[in-house]
C-alpha cells in the first residue's frame, strides 16, 4: 500500500496513483500524466522484456487509467475537488482558492488515507481518526435527508463507559430499552465496532423506524473490517429490548476506493462511503467540525513531507549491457 512520504510501489493499482498525482499537484502546484510516470522512475524502464514497445504500451495505459479515475473523482466531488484537470485531462493542477467546506473535507480524507494513521494520527491535539466519526456522522444524516434524520457519534470520539453510551444512544432511538448485559464476566467494550447512528423517527414517537449503524475507518487496512459491524448482533447482545427493525449498516473510509472492486466492496460493506460519496454529502458541515477538520489538516502538511526525493529510474537492460 502506498504511505507518505514514500512513493507507490510498481504494484500500486490507478486509484493509489491517482492520489499520489493529487500530493503531487498539492506539493507542487501542478502535476502532468508523463511527470508523474517519471517520478515514479517508470519511464524507459524495460525490465519486462528486451523490447520497449510493450513498456510503452503499458506506460499509456496506466496514465490513462490513473488521469480516468482523476476525472471520475472530478466528477463525483463535484465542486468539492481541490484540483482541475487541464490540456485534455493531461495536467493536474491543484486549486488552492478552492474554499469550499467539500474542498477541505477532500484534503483532509486523502491526508487521512495516506499518512500513517496508527503512528502519526494526532495533530493540533486533534485525532484525526475520531473527526470521521463526526464526518460521517453528519453525512450520513445529510444522506437520510439532514432535515429529518438524527445521528449521533458512539464510537471512541465519545468519552464515558460503553455502558453508558449505550444507555444514552437507546434514550436518544427512543428504542433498546436500556444497557444490558448478557454474561457475568464484566463488559470490556469500548463502542463494540460502533461509530456512528444515524435514525428517521416519527412525530408519533413510537418504536420501529429506520436506523443505520455506522463504521468509519481512516488508512488503507479497511478491507479486514468492512463486514465485521453486525447491528443485529450488536442490539442483541448489549440492549435489554432490541429495535423492532434491525438497523441497517455503513461503512464510511477515507480511501477513495478502487472502482474495480466496487461491487464487492458495496454488497460487503452495506451503505458504502468512500472519499468521493463523503465530499459529495458533506454540506453545511457544522463549523465546529469543520474548524476541527482545517485545523489537524494543516497540522498534518506541517509535519509530514507529502512527497519523498525522487527515485531514480532502474537502468534499462540495453544499458545494462
Amino acid at each position: 500500500m502506498f504511505m507518505l512520504p514514500y512513493l507507490p510501489s510498481e504494484k500500486a493499482e490507478h486509484h493509489e496513483l491517482a492520489d499520489f498525482a493529487e500530493l503531487l499537484a498539492w506539493q507542487k502546484g501542478s502535476a502532468s500524466a508523463r511527470e508523474i510516470i517519471a517520478y515514479l522512475g517508470r519511464l524507459d524502464d524495460n525490465h519486462d522484456n528486451m523490447g520497449c514497445d510493450d513498456n510503452e504500451d503499458d506506460t499509456t495505459n496506466e496514465l490513462d487509467g490513473v488521469m480516468n479515475e482523476l476525472g471520475r473523482r472530478s466528477k463525483a466531488c463535484g465542486k468539492g475537488y481541490p484540483f482541475t484537470l487541464e490540456l485534455a485531462g493531461s495536467v493536474l493542477r491543484y486549486n488552492p482558492a478552492a474554499s469550499e467546506i467539500r474542498s477541505d473535507v477532500y484534503r483532509y480524507l486523502l491526508l487521512a488515507t495516506r499518512m500513517n494513521m496508527k503512528r502519526h494520527s494526532r495533530h493540533a491535539s486533534l485525532e484525526g481518526t475520531h473527526l470521521l466519526e463526526e464526518l460521517a456522522s453528519h453525512v450520513l444524516r445529510c444522506y437520510l435527508g439532514r432535515d429529518r434524520a438524527r445521528s449521533v457519534v458512539f464510537g471512541t470520539a465519545v468519552k464515558g463507559g460503553f455502558a453508558k453510551k449505550v444507555d444514552r444512544l437507546c434514550h436518544d432511538l427512543g428504542e433498546g430499552g436500556q444497557f444490558k448485559n448478557p454474561d457475568t464476566a464484566p463488559v470490556d467494550e469500548n463502542d463494540g465496532g460502533l461509530d456512528t447512528v444515524v435514525w428517521i423517527p416519527f412525530s408519533d414517537r413510537s418504536r420501529g423506524h429506520l436506523i443505520v449503524f455506522g463504521q468509519c475507518k481512516t488508512g488503507t487496512t479497511w478491507r479486514d473490517h468492512i463486514n465485521k459491524l453486525r447491528p443485529k448482533t450488536f442490539t442483541r447482545l448489549w440492549m435489554s429490548d432490541p429495535p423492532f427493525s434491525p438497523p441497517l449498516r455503513a461503512f464510511c473510509i477515507a480511501e477513495a476506493a478502487n472502482q474495480g472492486h466496487w461491487c464487492k466492496y458495496s454488497i460487503s460493506a452495506g451503505l458504502f462511503f468512500d472519499r468521493c460519496r463523503l465530499v459529495d454529502f458533506c454540506e453545511d458541515l457544522p463549523a465546529s467540525v469543520l474548524t476541527k477538520i482545517q485545523s489537524w489538516t494543516a497540522a498534518a502538511l506541517a509535519t509530514t513531507q507529502l512527497v519523498k526525493s525522487t527515485r531514480k529510474p532502474r537502468p534499462t537492460r540495453k544499458s545494462r549491457r
